[in-house]
């Protein structure tokens, strides 16, 4: 799904759709929106009746000095501002408390939605862009959900009660005074318009902001090595200054607003007394109906000039609550049926049926027409140029992707009728690039056993040779890694890698390029490791050294796709064909 940056393709559907979608993360909490509700009404009864009485009080108090009234006022005034301070922080609490609860719920929910995306997601969207709309354009929402009711439909009941205060008192005066409103309504549309293109498309350059970010932190060696700090400099620039130019057409959108909203006030402030002035002079309108009147329109340009302010805010939240709705409507390309086959027991045969398979964001078919068989506990490695679909093939034993057409056996059982959880418990991945959190060794090596006990843990690390040099750390096996590893060499990291895979006790091992990252030392040793573990497992091995998969029971050979040359070591040689060359040029 490409983004939304013009708020012109907000059709009213989608505009709706998205009101809905935001609304329902309030449903939840609805007696506490009803208790704000009634905090609201009570607000604003107190506003309007400090409306109502301040004619009378300013008449009886200054122009016919009624000590009794004023001893009244001096009493019952702080008692009403009180009840007013009263209900103003319990309204300010539970708006709050739900804002905060309902970003919470959409918080979790994109984490874990984001979390059962295919893998095909994440190779469209970028990392830096995804963290945008999860920390900037949720902050955004955040504001919109938490202050918007809680302003807005505060002031909004002030207006209405003003106004029904107003035709109370004067109903001529009050229908002029209302009559412009249509008029600012439809000024207050267009720059809200504005505002909400502005802000979309400014959204979408933060993400390219933090992408800038997150590339040259993550790529300092090379930028610092190759002497590219200029230039990764004026990459920045570029969109920090489309940035500005964004916020900019928002802010002159936001800021033309308020004067509006000042100009009109006064217009028809102007009005107000002339008509007044003369009503007075008539004898039709007493004074103190003049001073509440006044008083009525006062207080009801205070919430409308806000109503006019929160447009803004409303406009960036809707359009940052587009951005992050993208990301919930999003689809996992692998589906997992209702009912599914759980596998108690795995013997590990592996078959491949005319599997072709094209990635979604490309033109070329990746796998064409691939069958082959892996019987269990067999050692079978997948070798050829790069862009063969070698990873591609680890990927759909792992059901990463299912294909298109063809089909993927496991024991017999087409893995599409089989729970993803329950499949992949079975199988053990190790990759060229290892991937280590910021925790400690134990947490590590136990991500896909969680609970294992330090026994278990040790006998794992002791078979992919990693026991010795855990020991030799500050904390041993409580030592923490930093984040990605940093502190452990390529090998060790491996080899951690390894014992990871090995503690799930897999009946398939998958293994990515496991070597092709290390010096030769480092390789010898890790596989060394590997070869410890891989009695009675079905082991799938991806290879560019062809030194690591001499042993294999079977050698299957991909060119572009297809199976080129399927047999052993010594068979392929004899064969004298794509794996003799490759074996060749690398010996």
């Amino acid at each position: 799904m490409t983004d939304r940056t013009s708020a012109h393709t907000l059709s009213k559907e989608r505009f709706r759709l998205l009101t809905r979608a935001l609304l329902a993360y309030l449903g939840p909490y609805k007696s506490r929106l009803y208790q704000a509700a009634v905090s609201m009404v009570i607000l604003a009864a107190i506003k309007n009746l400090i409306i109502y009485i301040s004619g009378p009080v300013i008449k009886g108090v200054f122009m016919d000095r009624n000590a009794h009234l004023l001893q009244l006022v001096v009493l019952g005034l702080p008692l009403l501002f009180v009840l007013r301070m009263t209900v103003e922080y319990v309204n300010g609490y539970l708006m709050s408390w739900i804002g905060q609860r309902a970003v919470q719920d959409i918080r979790s929910d994109l984490f874990d939605h984001i979390h059962r995306l295919s893998l095909e997601f994440y190779w469209r969207r970028r990392s830096s862009d995804v963290m945008s709309r999860v920390i900037n354009d949720l902050n955004n929402v955040q504001s919109t959900v938490q202050f918007i009711p809680l302003y807005g439909i505060r002031d909004s009941l002030t207006v209405v009660g003003c106004v029904a205060v107003l035709f109370y008192i004067n109903w001529r005066l009050a229908l002029i005074s209302m009559i412009v409103l249509p008029a600012v309504a439809a000024i207050l549309g267009v720059l809200g318009r504005k505002m909400r293109k502005a802000s979309a498309e400014s959204n979408v350059i933060v993400g390219e902001i933090s992408h800038r970010f997150q590339e040259s932190l993550q790529g300092i060696t090379v930028v610092k090595a190759f002497n590219y700090e200029d230039q990764a400099i004026a990459r920045f620039r570029v969109a920090n200054d489309a940035y500005f130019s964004k916020m900019m057409r928002y802010l002159r959108a936001t800021a033309l607003s308020g004067p509006v909203m000042e100009f009109v006030s006064g217009m028809v402030m102007v009005a107000i007394l002339y008509m007044s002035g003369k009503a007075i002079f008539s004898g039709t309108m007493s004074t103190a109906n003049f001073f509440s009147f006044l008083m009525g329109y006062l207080t009801a340009y205070g919430p409308i000039k806000n109503i006019g302010n929160m447009n803004s805010k409303l406009q960036q939240g809707m359009a940052a609550w587009e951005r992050i709705y993208q990301i919930l409507e999003e689809k996992p390309a692998v589906v997992v049926k209702t009912e599914t086959k759980n596998i108690d027991r795995l013997e590990g045969r592996i078959e491949f049926r005319g599997v072709n398979y094209k990635y979604p964001s490309r033109e070329t078919q990746v796998l064409k027409d691939l069958s082959f068989s892996i019987a269990p506990g067999e050692v079978a490695a997948f070798v050829g140029p790069s862009g063969s679909g070698k990873t591609t093939i680890v990927h759909m034993l792992l059901r990463f992707f299912d294909p298109v057409s063809g089909s993927i056996l496991l024991d017999g059982h087409d893995m599409t009728d089989l729970d993803t959880t329950d499949l992949r418990a079975h199988m053990g991945l190790v990759t060229q690039d290892t991937i280590l959190f910021d925790d400690t060794v134990y947490k590590n090596i136990t991500i896909g056993r969680p609970g294992a006990s330090m026994d278990e843990v040790v006998e794992a690390a002791k078979a992919a040779d990693a026991h010795a040099f855990i020991s030799s750390m500050p904390q041993g096996y409580e030592t923490v890694l930093g984040e990605r590893g940093v502190k452990l060499s390529g090998g060790q990291r491996q080899r951690l890698a390894i014992a990871r895979a090995i503690i799930k006790r897999p009946k398939i091992l998958l293994l990515d390029e496991a070597t092709s990252n290390l010096d030769t030392n480092s390789e010898q040793a890790v596989q060394a490791a590997i070869e410890r573990i891989l009695g009675g497992r079905t082991v799938v091995m991806v290879a560019h050294r062809l030194s690591t998969v001499k042993n294999a029971d079977k050698i299957f050979v991909l060119k572009k796709g297809e199976l080129a040359e399927t047999g052993t070591h010594q068979e392929l040689l004899k064969l004298g064909g794509i794996y003799k060359g490759l074996y060749e040029a690398q010996t």
